[in-house]
C-alpha cells in the first residue's frame, strides 16, 4: 500500500484532490474571506499613514481614528459616485441604443459594399448596451454585498493597524527564521503601497486628460 502511495499517479491524485478541498473550502468560506482580504488590503494601503504621523508624534490612536475616518467618508463618496453613474447610464440607455443602433448599420452597409455580410441581430444583441447594464447591476450587487460587512472591515482594519509593530516580535516566535520571513513581507507591503502610488498618479492623469 505504501509503495502505491508513493508512485507518482498516486502523488499526483493525492495532490489534485487536497486541491479540490481547498478550492470548495475557499468557496464556502467566500463570504469571511473577501472582508477579510479587503481588510488586509486597505490597512496595507493605511499603514504608510500611521507611520508618516507616528514620525510627528502623533498618537496611534489618532492616527487610527483619522485613517478610519477617510475610510468612511471615500466610502460614501464612492458609493455615492457609482450610484449617480448608473442612474445617469440607466437614463441615457435608449439613446445609447438607438446610437449603437445606428453607428452599426453603418458599419454593416459598409461591409455589404465588399461583399461581406453579417447578421446584424446577432451581432447586435451582443452589443446591446442592456448586457453592459446587467453586468454593472451585477457588479454593484457584489459591492453591496461587500459593504454589508462594512463594520466587520473597519474592525478587523483596526486591530491590524494597532496590531502592526507587534508582527515581528510575533513571528520571532512563530517561526525559525523571522528576520527573512519579514523581509518577505516587508517587499511585498513596499511592492503593494507602490503599486497604488503609481494606479493613483496614473488615474489623476487620465482624469486630467
Amino acid at each position: 500500500m505504501s509503495m502505491e502511495l508513493r508512485s507518482p499517479t498516486a502523488k499526483i491524485l493525492i495532490v489534485l484532490a487536497c486541491l479540490v478541498v481547498v478550492m470548495a473550502g475557499i468557496k464556502a468560506a467566500s463570504t469571511i474571506m473577501v472582508p477579510f482580504f479587503l481588510s488586509i488590503f486597505i490597512a496595507i494601503a493605511c499603514s504608510p499613514i500611521i507611520r508618516w504621523t507616528s514620525k510627528f508624534g502623533v498618537p496611534k490612536w489618532l492616527s487610527i481614528t483619522f485613517v478610519i475616518l477617510l475610510i468612511v467618508v471615500f466610502g460614501f463618496l464612492l458609493a455615492g459616485l457609482v450610484g449617480q453613474s448608473m442612474t445617469e447610464f440607466r437614463e441615457n440607455l435608449p439613446e445609447y441604443r438607438s446610437k449603437l443602433d445606428t453607428e452599426f448599420a453603418w458599419v454593416v452597409s459598409k461591409l455589404a459594399e465588399f461583399n461581406i455580410h453579417i447578421n446584424r441581430e446577432l451581432i447586435a444583441s451582443h452589443l446591446d448596451p442592456a448586457t453592459a447594464m446587467s453586468v454593472a447591476t451585477n457588479f454593484i450587487s457584489g459591492m453591496g454585498g461587500v459593504l454589508s460587512n462594512l463594520f466587520l472591515i473597519l474592525l478587523t482594519v483596526i486591530f491590524m493597524l494597532f496590531e502592526a509593530d507587534s508582527i515581528p516580535r510575533r513571528l520571532h516566535i512563530a517561526l525559525a527564521d523571522p528576520g527573512m520571513k519579514l523581509k518577505h513581507i516587508d517587499r511585498f507591503i513596499r511592492s503593494v503601497n507602490s503599486y497604488l502610488a503609481i494606479k493613483t498618479v496614473v488615474s489623476l492623469g487620465t482624469g486630467l486628460i
